[in-house]
Parts: C-alpha cells; structure tokens; sequence
C-alpha cells in the first residue's frame, strides 16, 4: 500500500501550495518521511518541496505523460517512503483546455486512485461557501473528495458559520478552518524566491506552516484518510531508468542557484545511463572534462551581472559549442547561450556568445502553456518526424541576429517566434521548449548516442 493525498484548490491562489508546505513539513517534523509531487509543469513548487521534506519532488502530468508513466513515476519515486502528498495544480478541474480534462489535478487524482482534500478560498461568504464546495464534488463523482480545508475565513463566527454550512448542507468533512492571516502567506512568490532566499529564513518559515497546520487542520485525520487508500496496480519500471549497458560518457548538468528548472525523473534518466558531473555556472571557471553538455531554465536574467563576471566559464563553453560537442539548452540556457540578455531595466549583459542571438526580458509572460511541435530536422535531442510534447514559461523574447536553423515547428504554443522553436548551430540545441523524459524517452539515448559518437572526433 502507498498511503497519499491531493491537496487541491477551488483555483488558483486559493492557498494549496501554503497548505501543501506546511502539511509536508509536518508530516516530516512528527517523524514521517514524505515524497512530495507537483501536478502539473511546474519547477516553483517542487523547489518548496525539496525544502520542506529533503525528498526532490516529482512532476506528474496527465498532458505530457500517459497513464502508466504517471503510475511508473509515483510508484518508483515512493520507495522508502512513508506517505506522499500530492500538490495539486490550479483549480481541481482545470486542464489544457476548457473542455477535457487532460492536465487536470481531477485526473491524476483518478489515476493515482487518490483520496482529494479540495482547500477552498471561503474569503467573504459563509453558507454559499455549501453551495461552492458542493459544486466540485457533484461535477465528477469518480473524483474522491475526502474532505475540504477552507481557507481564509474572518473570524471564529465565520469559521462556524462556513464549517457547519459545508458539514450540514454540502455533506463534505471540513478538516480544518485557516484564518485570514499574512502570517500564513509566502511573502513573495517570485519565481527567484529559492535560490534568492537565506535557507535559515525559508526553514523557519517552513516550521512556521507546520505549527500552524498543527494548530487549524485535523493532521491525524489526514493521515487516516491517505492510508486507507486503495492499492494501484504494480507497473514495471521504464527501462530507460536500468539500462544494462551505460553509455561511457560524462554528461555536464549546469545546476545552480542560477539553472534551477528540471525534472528530477529527466536527471535520473541520465545519471542511469552515463556519468554526471555538475557544473556551477557563477563559481566554476572553467568546464571539466566531459562528452556533452545539459542547460536547464532557470533565472539568468537575475543574476546576469554575476555569469557575465564569470568571462572564462563562458568563453569555455562557447569553444565546447563551437568544437561540435553536444549541447543541449531549456529557456534560460538558451538564453545564456546567446550574446547578451537586456533586463527589464535596460542594462544589457554578455552571456557566452555562442548563438547569433540577444534576449529582452520584459514584465509579463510572454508565453505560458503546453506545447506540441513537430520535428523538422534530426538534431541532437530528437529526429526528423518525431512528435514532442512539453511546455513554456518565459518573461523574455529572442531577438534572433541572423540566419538560424529551426528544428522544431509548432503545433500549439509559441516558440521563439510564434511559427518554430529550436535554434540547431553545430551539436547545440536551444528551446523554449521543456521536456520531460517520460514524454519523450529517445531524448536520453540519442544525446547520449551523439555524445559517444562525437568523442575523439
């Protein structure tokens, strides 16, 4: 039996990743150790979650992955563990579009057989709050909704007033009531807040959720409910995860404070099949010794005074480009890859110069959503024909300088410009585009193929 448990929102920003933290730490503050997972194409929450248990936290996408990779994922990242909570994404029912459910929280909560916590934002209404819960648990009876947190309530007679509502009319168990208090808020959700923050401070913050948690939510009543859960189906782990013959390559992962986004299963995949060396891209001076090169997304732009700084490290890794070895970068490696990136303040900085192009960032999203593409062109990642599924998140646009080789054609999403993704010069891939292995298995043995291939050359 794996015990687990979704906590999801009525929607965004109702307080599920507070609620979230702040149960993980608990859990692990009384002695358990809990796997934490992210639903959804997420890198902010996982970070969290790493903090708050010292487990990494593993995405799990009803979009990107099929059913048994979703299984597969959960069950091989639960070993050792004593119960998993699951972070939902968005609102309960929210998915790709406005009509299926694919992507939703509800569906992976269907496929992992998981009981659901629905946390609801009950801010300004007390009896209605009956008749919003209500709503999410008629919408799709095959979706366990064990109880409800609600959140945000104004005093101890709206507390009532909203719980025996829920309890009496709704017919839902209400497991804990949360006051309105910015004592309970993360204090700033930028999307640098991880790596920026003092870990002393995002400790005590952490074990201030848990107090908390302990003080307004039925902790014990939880853990009941995720043990009784009902047993899933044993799947077999991916063959990509033990490989009977390694690749005898070095990989190079630039992963810092800097180059924070990816996914842990996509790291394991690698590390099962050739050697890992870890790269930081503001101390390291210069590349070890390695066959090819990964750079994930992350915040460039906010410490871009820092890797402009670091002039050898990035003249190293413009000569490994320009030598033809494998190189493989997501959004903010693209980024670092060009000439320069311009903040939003208007201050421009060198980057490593490989790629014919500059990088402005600007205050809004530029694009945000899954992404399908089509193949155009073999390159290091992917062949000619091959369909990829994925997602985007940026602040930024690419201003390309020249002539450049697009491999990926876009299907639903943006790209660098609206029509293609995937900037191809030598062996050097750069996306927009982030992958995840289990989307996309071949990524591994075919960049892991081209790095052996390339050795010696």
């Amino acid at each position: 039996q794996l015990p687990r448990i979704v906590l999801s929102g009525t929607s965004s920003r109702a307080g599920k990743t507070v609620v979230s933290i702040g149960l993980m730490r608990a859990l692990k503050n009384r002695g358990y150790n809990v796997q934490p997972y992210k639903i959804g194409p997420d890198f902010i929450d996982p970070s969290y979650h790493l903090f708050a248990t010292r487990r990494p936290s593993r995405n799990l996408d009803s979009y990107m992955m099929g059913r048994e990779d979703i299984i597969e994922s959960f069950e091989r990242n639960f070993k050792d563990a004593d119960i998993a909570v699951i972070e939902g994404t968005m609102g309960l029912y929210d998915s790709h579009n406005a009509i299926d459910e694919k992507g939703s929280t509800a569906e992976v909560s269907k496929i992992l057989k998981a009981p659901v916590i629905l946390i609801a934002n009950v801010e300004r209404i007390s009896r209605t709050a009956a008749a919003f819960v209500l709503g999410y648990k008629v919408f799709d009876r095959d979706v366990d909704i064990k109880g409800a947190i609600l959140n945000r309530v104004g005093s101890d007679r709206h507390a009532d007033k909203a719980k025996r509502a829920v309890e009496g009319l709704a017919n839902i168990a209400v497991m804990g009531v949360m006051p309105r208090d910015s004592a309970i808020e993360i204090p700033e959700r930028h999307l640098g807040l991880v790596p920026a923050f003092e870990r002393e401070k995002l400790e005590a913050l952490f074990d201030r959720l848990a107090d908390l948690m302990e003080k307004y939510i039925d902790i014990d009543r939880l853990i009941e409910i995720a043990k009784k859960t009902p047993d899933l189906k044993q799947v077999e782990e991916n063959s990509i995860y033990h490989k009977k013959e390694r690749y005898d390559v070095t990989l190079g992962i630039v992963r810092d404070k800097v180059f924070t986004f990816y996914y842990e299963d996509t790291i394991d995949a690698f590390m099962a099949n050739a050697n890992v060396k870890y790269i930081d891209s503001l101390n390291d001076t210069a590349l070890p010794e390695i066959d090819g090169l990964y750079i994930g997304g992350g915040f460039p732009e906010i410490f871009a005074e820092d890797l402009e700084k670091n002039s050898s490290l990035r003249e190293d890794i413009k000569e490994f480009c320009d030598a033809g070895k494998p190189v493989y970068a997501e959004c903010g490696g693209l980024m670092y890859l060009g000439k320069s990136i311009i903040t939003k303040d208007e201050r421009e900085y060198e980057m490593a110069g490989f790629l014919p192009i500059k990088t402005r960032m600007h205050k809004k999203f530029q694009a945000l959503g899954y992404v399908r593409n089509t193949v155009v062109k073999d390159n290091p990642l992917s062949r000619k024909g091959d369909r990829l599924v994925g997602h985007e998140f940026h602040n930024s646009t690419v201003e390309v300088l020249g002539d450049v080789d697009f491999v990926y054609e876009m299907r639903r999403g943006k790209g660098i410009d609206g029509k293609y993704d995937g900037i191809l010069l030598k062996n050097t891939l750069a996306s927009y585009l982030h992958v995840h292995v289990l989307s996309y298995p071949q990524m591994v043995t075919n960049f892991l193929g081209m790095c052996k291939s390339t050795i010696n050359r």
